[in-house]
């Protein structure tokens, strides 16, 4: 599996939570952790394949930003 780290600008809990169950529906088959803690909130993706679409795909959804590091 590959490891996909995400740059976000969530910031709480409460923005996090609606964001990680989509894409946990979305994304079925992957392994994500949500890392808020750091200056530069970051979202890692354990997945077999491209997702980077859907992730983006979501984030706009919910009016957050993300970029694929």
């Amino acid at each position: 599996m590959d490891i996909e780290v995400y740059k976000t600008d969530v910031k709480t809990k409460e923005d996090a939570t609606p964001i990680v169950a989509l894409l946990q529906f979305v994304i079925s088959d992957c392994i994500m952790h949500f890392d808020r803690n750091s200056s530069n909130p970051i979202l890692k993706i354990e997945t077999n394949r491209d997702i980077k679409e859907m992730v983006y795909g979501v984030f706009n959804k919910h009016g957050f930003y993300c970029q694929k590091l």
